[in-house]
């Protein structure tokens, strides 16, 4: 497939064993899609559904509202549709860029209800994850395998595009989710240390998802900070649970700044 050229073998996610629902996906196999309002970026999947002006062109618009309206009003005699769609083309709200500010709280809370999204990074040793998304290093980092963790869940699976710019959608979409897609994978370049991966599946916000190949966890990295009875405990689960699966802890290197990743086991 296409969207797996390039792909990391393993993709990770870091968590926190101090927090009993980050703890599910170990005890009880569960993985979590969230929804846009879970984030802690304010402008992450709140970006808003422009389309490229180029492309707003007197008969793309009124091909458009025609295309959607066939959608969404099906009650309407053809005749009706193209009265409807000549009425809103020579409303001005495509020239004066009001067409999506009318609608962008309502297309944000839809963002918010339908989308899950899994959030993923190719790095095990960045400071500033295991800070933010890991309890001060206190946490740790699962690693899946990155296509038998796509085959679970299905969707979409890509990088994030980091940009100083809010992206715009194509006027056809032949894919329907083609534009969408593109906006919940763009983020601000503030956050390009992150090189996130993401998975996208629509119908799916806030839902878990529950693996039984144990072979999907490729390993587990167990935080600088994390205490002994918290690493025993994750040892003990890891060993009975995943024996497959290779265990290894952050340590400090006393020469740079940066983690070493080990193994202990």
């Amino acid at each position: 497939m296409e969207m797996f050229k390039n792909l990391p073998s393993i993709l990770y996610k870091y968590r926190d064993w101090g927090n009993n629902y980050h703890k599910k996906i170990i005890i009880e196999n569960q993985i979590f899609l969230s929804s846009q309002d879970g984030f802690n970026d304010p402008f992450d999947a709140t970006i808003p559904f422009r389309y490229d002006e180029s492309q707003l062109t007197p008969e793309n618009i009124f091909k458009k509202l025609y295309e959607s309206g066939k959608e969404f009003m099906p009650h309407l005699t053809d005749a009706e549709l193209i009265d409807e769609c000549y009425k809103q083309q020579h409303s001005g709200i495509f020239e004066n860029g009001t067409y999506w500010k009318n609608y962008y709280n309502e297309y944000v809370e839809n963002v918010n209800k339908n989308f899950g999204i899994l959030s993923l990074t190719t790095k095990n040793d960045n400071l500033l994850m295991w800070s933010h998304y890991a309890n001060c290093h206190r946490g740790f980092c699962i690693g899946f395998n990155s296509i038998k963790l796509f085959n679970l869940i299905l969707g979409s699976l890509g990088p994030v595009v980091y940009s100083d710019e809010m992206p715009n959608v194509p006027l056809f979409d032949k894919s329907g989710i083609e534009g969408i897609t593109r906006l919940l994978n763009t983020k601000s370049l503030d956050w390009a240390y992150e090189e996130e991966y993401r998975i996208i599946k629509s119908f799916a916000a806030n839902m878990a998802f529950t693996f039984e190949d144990e072979t999907i966890v490729e390993n587990v990295v167990l935080g600088l900070k994390m205490p002994d009875k918290c690493k025993e405990e994750v040892i003990s689960l890891l060993r009975s649970k995943f024996p497959q699966t290779k265990i290894y802890e952050a340590t400090k290197d006393l020469e740079r700044f940066k983690l070493n990743i080990i193994p202990i086991l």
